[in-house]
């Protein structure tokens, strides 16, 4: 079985900046600067843009597989089951997650939360009590993730998939990374920023 699959959580529908992931930025779109980090740590082959089953998402679906990129649909507001499909239609031991809106995101810190993985833990993260926003790394075992009972998430689970692990410390072994900010992208305004930075 594969080590680890990353899963890059996508979809064109953004309330605050629609289109975003598929933005330019340094003239690629920024999808494309997440699908790259994430190729560096687990190779380009087990690299899955997880987005959604809905029309807005087609033009995102059409530009990947054009660059080769392979793509997983699923719910759009669940984005937990979302994962799971995903996990059962590529089957690992590991799931790495991580967000499209994070262009600088640093393949090596990427790399550092895959190599934490070890049999002593279930999750490995650079956001430990927050909810995802972009600029984390978070690498779940696969039998975690799919064991969840679905009777027991929140709403808040199902959206951002990982509060649940991070609310049961008690049930899951957690490893913290501590790991510089790194800029994410929901405004036009935070693009441009990132864009004139250094």
């Amino acid at each position: 079985m594969t080590f680890a699959y990353a899963f890059v959580q996508a979809r064109m529908s953004s309330s605050r900046f629609p289109g975003k992931v598929l933005a330019p930025f340094r003239g690629e779109p920024i999808v494309i600067h997440v699908v790259r980090a994430a190729a560096q740590a687990v190779g380009a082959d087990n690299v899955v843009v997880a987005t959604t089953g809905e029309p807005s998402d087609d033009p995102l679906v059409a530009y990947l597989t054009s660059a080769g990129v392979a793509c997983f649909r699923g719910p759009e507001d669940n984005v937990l089951e979302r994962f799971r499909l995903c996990a059962t239609a590529y089957p690992s031991d590991w799931v790495l997650r991580l967000s499209a809106d994070s262009p600088l995101l640093d393949p090596r810190v990427v790399r550092r939360v895959v190599d934490a993985a070890t049999e002593d833990v279930d999750v490995v993260t650079t956001s430990l009590g927050r909810s995802a926003h972009g600029t984390n790394a978070e690498l779940v075992r696969s039998s975690a993730l799919l064991g969840i009972d679905l009777a027991e998430t929140t709403a808040e689970d199902r959206e951002h998939v990982m509060p649940f692990f991070y609310a049961r410390p008690e049930r899951f072994r957690i490893h913290a990374i501590e790991v510089d900010a790194v800029g994410t992208v929901d405004t036009i305004e935070d693009l441009q920023r990132l864009e004139a930075a250094e």
